[in-house]
Formats: structure tokens, C-alpha cells, sequence
């Protein structure tokens, strides 16, 4: 069982809350947690509460480390690396600059060149 960041970054949304963590359990038993933060500042605050969460839960120490999604474009749904053109050689880049695909999301045409780790004010996590 996966709960996806981008869904638990709508239900923040559509409930008003600044942070949330959300924990489930599956029907074979297993638990998930999963925590999203309208700010950089709000996710780390999260992450922490979701990281005492899956402490008190007896987790394995090691998976009570996690920290938030970085907020760059690389990490983003609207993130579409830009290989090049495909040759002989294989491709003419390695995806490390792309386009930003949000206006085109929102009926626009603009393709916004950037850099995989630039940040983005309009980030959605791809995860």
C-alpha cells in the first residue's frame, strides 16, 4: 500500500489545514505514513510528526529518518526532462534541463525551460 504525496497535498488543500499527516492501515496488515506541509518549513514540521508517528508505532529506527520531497522541478509533475534527439549514439542529453508543463496544464501553450533542480513556486509532487 502507497498513499501518493500528491493526494495527500489535496486533501491539505481541500480541508484548509497547513499540515497533514495521514496514516493507514491495509488489509493485509501493513501501515503506511504519508505527510505533506503547505510551506518548505510546514512539510519539515510534518515529516517530523509523521517520523514520531512511525516511532511510537514501533517502526524500524531507520525508517523514521524521512524528510520531505525537495521542492525542485525534478520532483515535480509538471517536470518533462528534456533528452535531446535520439542518434546513433543515444540520446544528444541527459535530462538535466526540461520544461516546466505548467501553463500548458492550466489551457496555455508555454513550455517554461528549466533546470532539474531549480525550485518552483507551483511545484506538485510527482510521488
Amino acid at each position: 500500500m502507497k498513499i501518493e504525496i500528491a493526494k495527500v497535498k489535496q486533501w491539505r488543500e481541500e480541508i484548509g489545514a497547513t499540515h497533514l499527516v495521514v496514516f493507514a492501515n491495509g488489509e493485509d496488515g501493513g501501515q503506511c505514513v504519508a505527510t505533506h506541509g503547505l510551506t518548505e518549513q510546514n512539510a519539515q514540521e510534518a515529516a517530523k510528526a509523521g517520523n514520531n508517528l512511525k516511532a511510537a508505532l514501533d517502526w524500524p529506527d531507520v525508517l523514521c529518518h524521512d524528510k520531505p520531497l525537495k521542492r525542485i522541478c525534478k520532483n515535480c509533475s509538471f517536470y518533462k526532462p528534456d533528452y535531446g534527439l535520439y542518434c546513433m549514439n543515444g540520446w544528444t542529453g541527459n535530462g538535466t534541463n526540461g520544461h516546466c508543463q505548467y501553463d500548458i496544464e492550466r489551457g496555455s501553450h508555454v513550455r517554461m525551460p528549466v533546470k532539474e533542480d531549480e525550485k518552483c513556486v507551483d511545484f506538485e509532487p510527482n510521488a
